[in-house]
């Protein structure tokens, strides 16, 4: 067993701030038109890291299962709102089917994580149950946006490739098919290039919180590859059901694609 993880004191997180202090002179320097983003930025991560250390403290001690479930449904709907922003999409049209498509694989994959690979005796404990699922979440985030931003964009950009197919006679499944591959594809080639290259080009975050946080390197690296098999599969069957739930509320009665359903730029 290693060493207890060492404390980070005020004037240490003082000089972990000071970190920040190179970006803005590089984008002041280049004229990057940064600054003002970096600071909000930084600004932001500090104060909601804060209030997650204060409340996740007490949802700790508490340890109550609705609280539990409940905490990672409402991280849910934040990561829902996130990512249909970032795709320039209305969340009026597409709120309820990304979060399903969020929510459902998230809850089947964090059960199946501490059931049978960490075996749980209580599967909501709040010590496994928000922080697996808040990894799972955070990376099912990016590939949501990656894969359904390049689902519509694609679409937009390449719309008489698809209604040719339409008619010469697909279906609009096989239409939309070489649209599902591309952004199924784009979604998951980062999670796989990071799966190529773990070890050898990086030490992933649970690896290296286990490792500072004492635990043996050889029972970091299983907890590592358990969660990286987890998240990639999460990932894939929430960019997967993502498409599916938003493809029948995308076009219209002819097959068309609905230009609506985008926020104006």
């Amino acid at each position: 067993m290693g060493e207890p993880t060492a404390n980070i004191g005020f004037w240490a997180m003082v000089f972990a701030f000071l970190l920040v202090v190179p970006p803005l002179v590089i984008s002041s320097w280049l004229k990057l038109g940064l600054w003002k983003r970096i600071l909000i930025s930084t600004a932001r991560m500090g104060v909601q890291l804060g209030f997650v250390g204060l409340y996740l403290h007490y949802i700790f001690e508490y340890n109550h299962a609705l609280v539990n479930v409940g905490y990672l449904i409402l991280m849910t709907v934040v990561a829902s709102f996130s990512a249909i922003n970032s795709c320039g999409i209305k969340w009026r049209v597409f709120f309820i089917r990304i979060f399903l498509a969020s929510v459902l694989p998230l809850m089947l994959i964090v059960f199946y994580f501490d059931w049978l690979i960490i075996n749980l005796d209580d599967l909501l404990d709040a010590h496994y149950l928000i922080p697996i699922g808040g990894m799972l979440l955070g990376n099912t985030l990016k590939s949501n946006v990656i894969g359904v931003d390049r689902f519509f964009s694609t679409l937009q950009s390449q719309k008489e490739a698809y209604q040719t197919m339409l008619a010469f006679g697909a279906s609009h499944g096989q239409a939309l098919r070489p649209f599902y591959r591309d952004a199924l594809k784009a979604s998951i080639n980062p999670m796989l290039a990071t799966m190529a290259t773990v070890g050898l080009v990086s030490l992933p975050g649970m690896m290296t919180g286990q490792i500072l946080g004492g635990s043996l390197p050889v029972t970091a690296i299983k907890y590592q590859v358990a969660i990286m098999t987890a998240i990639f599969c999460n990932n894939m069957l929430t960019v997967l059901l993502a498409l599916w739930l938003t493809t029948p509320v995308a076009f219209d009665g002819f097959r068309n694609l609905r230009y609506d359903i985008f926020n104006p730029t």
